[in-house]
């Protein structure tokens, strides 16, 4: 059993992951929650911990590796969030809003229009199919496979990387299909019109339609964006799927 070190010691897991994850390291989400649910959860989880050493020698790795399990699965929830940013920018370029950013007060950063608006909606379906419940869950039950000193497995966490970046490229890739293909049309047809009245300004005339098909191709994809989002954050889903690779990967 397990005094002071081990709820400190489940306290800094937990806290890492809070303070990094997505969805919850918004300026507008104030640090006194966000320690205050580090500490609850700290002390639902350390009661039954057990360690055998010596705190003293081996304090310094220990809160490495703690330090270390929270940012590597708050990571892993950052690259999908990211592949939403990565097709909203594949998004806003071809239909002209690449250059129109606006500031995001939450990050303090500046994106595109289309990527904040695929930002935000992916926040709310991340919510609304319970997704910050399902990753609480696996992070509180992950002592029961990465006990106080140990850590993933490197090969295995290796190739879940590379598994999660390949599908969330595929994934950023679906989002801006619609809206890519489209754009390729119109230019096709750009070409073909220059190349039968050269005297048209296709670049006067491209800059309003690319923008106003995008708009129209965009609209109608919400239900597909919806679909494949909630698909990814579900309990069976890609994400959870590599959260609880990972965590039953420990030695």
């Amino acid at each position: 059993m397990l005094g002071l070190e081990g709820y400190l010691l489940a306290f800094i897991r937990f806290s890492t992951f809070i303070f990094a994850v997505p969805p919850l390291r918004q300026r507008g989400i104030p640090a006194q929650a966000k320690t205050g649910l580090a500490v609850l959860m700290a002390i639902l989880v350390a009661q039954p911990l057990t360690y055998v050493g010596d705190f003293s020698l081996d304090w310094v790795v220990l809160v490495i590796q703690e330090i270390g399990v929270g940012l590597l699965l708050a990571f892993v929830v950052t690259l999908v969030f990211a592949s939403i940013q990565f097709s909203g920018q594949l998004v806003d370029f071809p239909i002209g809003f690449g250059l129109a950013t606006v500031f995001d007060p939450q990050l303090g950063v500046q994106l595109p229009v289309f990527t904040q608006f695929y930002s935000l909606l992916t926040m709310v379906i991340f919510f609304a199919v319970d997704a910050h419940l399902w990753i609480i869950r696996a992070l509180c039950q992950s002592y029961q496979y990465l006990p106080i000193n140990s850590f993933f497995t490197l090969e295995f966490t290796l190739e879940a990387m590379s598994q999660l970046g390949k599908n969330l490229f595929l994934i950023g890739l679906q989002i801006a299909a619609p809206v890519m293909g489209t754009i390729i049309l119109v230019d096709v047809s750009l070409g073909v019109i220059t190349r039968i009245v050269p005297q048209m300004n296709v670049f006067v005339l491209g800059f309003p339609i690319k923008n106003l098909l995008g708009l129209f191709v965009i609209i109608l994809a919400i239900p597909a964006f919806v679909a494949l989002v909630a698909k990814l954050f579900a309990y069976d889903g890609l994400l959870m799927e590599i959260i609880y690779g990972l965590i039953q990967s420990g030695t």
